[in-house]
């Protein structure tokens, strides 16, 4: 029976099809109805805001990252309401949140740098080599998502670069297309080492906001252990060890010591 095998065959064929544009339908319609509800937060934050009334505000916009959405404007946001009820280490965490997503706001950086001001703990940071320091300012430019679409322009500019130089043999302008293929090199090779270096240091490295008024820091994950010195809220750290509910940190000065996770936040 040849031909009711392939009816079959049809049959199963058609039902797969039916199957998967309906789980395509299925989280189109999630994502949607998701992405409503977050809108939907923002603008009774926005709204709440404009009428003072700032911890209701915070409350709506904080569904926004529960419900598995970020953005620098809802942490920005987010921040500005911690400034207004006085709340500083809660204002630093989230603007630096802001800050790691959209490095270049010039109005984020600014309120980062004012909320600082009201950090007691004003850390000396050691002297480096101003060519250091030139690098470290060079790399923080760009995030990991701008670094990934510059290097895919220029390695896209550089393989029609190439095939273009395929074409251009017994050309008087081949000699400028070599220019160009070598141009677009440098720059893919510096685009994609700047998205690598920055891909490792967001994995490898983890920061903190303290948010307790104040504590004491200790040499030892214990209770017990000797306080060496204080921290209060709006400290920036770096998380280098996890034990228990223990964190080692350490300061950009080289100090470092353990306290309690649950008393800052993680950028």
């Amino acid at each position: 029976m040849p031909g009711i095998v392939k009816v079959k065959s049809e049959m199963k064929q058609v039902n797969k099809g039916w199957f998967a544009a309906f789980w395509l339908l299925l989280l189109l319609t999630v994502s949607a109805v998701g992405q409503s509800g977050t809108k939907y937060f923002f603008e009774q934050g926005n709204q709440a805001y404009r009428d003072g009334e700032y911890a209701a505000a915070l409350e709506w916009y904080m569904k926004i990252p529960a419900a598995g959405y970020e953005s620098s404007q809802v942490y920005y946001n987010i921040g500005n309401c911690h400034y207004k009820l006085g709340n500083i280490g809660p204002t630093v965490l989230f603007y630096e949140k802001a800050y790691k997503l959209a490095p270049n706001d010039s109005e984020i950086r600014e309120n980062l740098a004012l909320a600082n001001l009201r950090v007691v703990d004003h850390i000396e940071m050691p002297p480096k080599f101003f060519l250091f320091e030139w690098w470290d300012s060079f790399m923080v430019l760009f995030n990991i998502p701008d670094l990934t679409k510059i290097s895919l322009f220029f390695y896209i500019l550089l393989v029609g670069l190439l095939a273009l130089l395929l074409f251009s043999r017994g050309t008087t302008w081949r000699r400028w297309v070599v220019y160009a293929v070598y141009s677009a090199l440098v720059l893919t090779v510096i685009a994609s080492y700047l998205l690598i270096a920055n891909i490792y240091d967001d994995r490898n490295t983890t920061e903190g906001i303290v948010l307790a008024k104040s504590l004491n820091v200790q040499s030892a994950p214990d209770a017990g252990s000797t306080d060496i010195f204080v921290l209060h809220e709006g400290a920036k750290v770096t998380l280098d060890e996890t034990r228990g509910e223990w964190v080692k940190i350490s300061l950009p000065d080289g100090k470092t010591g353990w306290m309690r996770q649950n008393l800052l936040g993680e950028i």
